[in-house]
């Protein structure tokens, strides 16, 4: 046996010149700055005091909503950091700008689906005072799936401030009728009404939503990686929202045909089926970007 092409790969010097990069490393403090930027801007824009509801209430409906938003504002930083300058200072620059207007749009976006999306409940009164799980978790879904969006606009080549900046407010604006109009999409493909089950703490009716969100950021984010075309954002979401809806009936045809999807979810609160029909959505938008993208 010839061991020597194994042991030359051990030893292999590859990439090693990637830590002439060293001095980049002071963006971590940068990315540590925007995280604690944005938790204050969630704590600033909440009617309660967000480390005490974690901390000393063990408000677990809040700590959900709150892992989602700042997962949502990593992605967004995520985003912003694959961006070239010509210089250190100018992408420390460019990332601290861009990831300030990424938190922004975040927080924004998650006011916008308070008043849109779960319109028909108090979402602060629901995630404060009676510490919902099934909100906390729909909440959660909706601020990822705004994220990944967000990333997409913010992220690729620079046409110029101005430019940059104008066509990120066009897309954010279209992901977020885009995201009102697949929840209305939802409540016709599903036989319970997602607003009261949330609303009566249905974690699992919580659980769908939120993936649904999250998908639908994931099948939004693609066109906007590779291209600014009004009609093409418009065709991945007519034809991503068809194969979502698609793979739900399939899944409760073939997968669960002993039960009904919506009876398990509506009836049964069963967490198992909701995290399948969360994976069945997420599967949809991954089939998809494999044969179109």
């Amino acid at each position: 046996m010839n061991i020597q092409p194994f042991l030359t790969e051990l030893l292999d010097t590859q990439g090693i010149e990637t830590f002439s990069h060293l001095p980049n490393l002071i963006l971590i403090v940068l990315v540590l700055l925007l995280m604690w930027i944005g938790k204050k801007a969630f704590d600033l824009l909440t009617s309660y005091s967000l480390e005490y509801q974690l901390v000393k209430a063990d408000n677990k409906a809040i700590s959900i909503a709150f892992v989602g938003y700042l997962t949502g504002v990593a992605v967004v930083i995520e985003g912003v950091l694959e961006g070239e300058s010509s210089s250190i200072l100018m992408e420390f620059i460019d990332v601290f700008v861009w990831g300030i207007i990424g938190i922004i749009l975040l927080n924004l976006a998650g006011k916008l689906n308070d008043v849109i999306i779960f319109r028909q409940f108090n979402n602060t009164d629901e995630l404060l005072n009676n510490q919902n799980v099934a909100v906390g978790v729909a909440v959660a879904g909706s601020y990822i799936g705004c994220a990944i969006i967000i990333r997409s606009i913010i992220t690729g080549e620079s046409y110029g401030w101005a430019l940059d900046i104008g066509l990120t407010i066009l897309y954010y604006i279209l992901a977020q009728v885009a995201f009102f109009l697949y929840s209305i999409l939802y409540q016709i493909v599903t036989q319970y009404d997602f607003h009261k089950e949330i609303k009566d703490n249905n974690v699992a009716a919580g659980i769908s939503m939120g993936f649904n969100l999250a998908a639908v950021g994931v099948l939004l984010a693609i066109p906007l990686r590779s291209s600014f075309s009004i009609l093409l954002f418009l065709a991945w979401f007519i034809l991503g929202s068809a194969v979502m809806a698609f793979f739900r009936f399939i899944m409760d045809r073939i997968i669960i045909p002993l039960e009904k999807l919506d009876e398990e979810i509506h009836q049964d609160q069963n967490w198992g089926i909701a995290f399948l029909e969360g994976c069945f959505s997420i599967a949809a938008i991954i089939t998809l970007q494999a044969i179109f993208s």
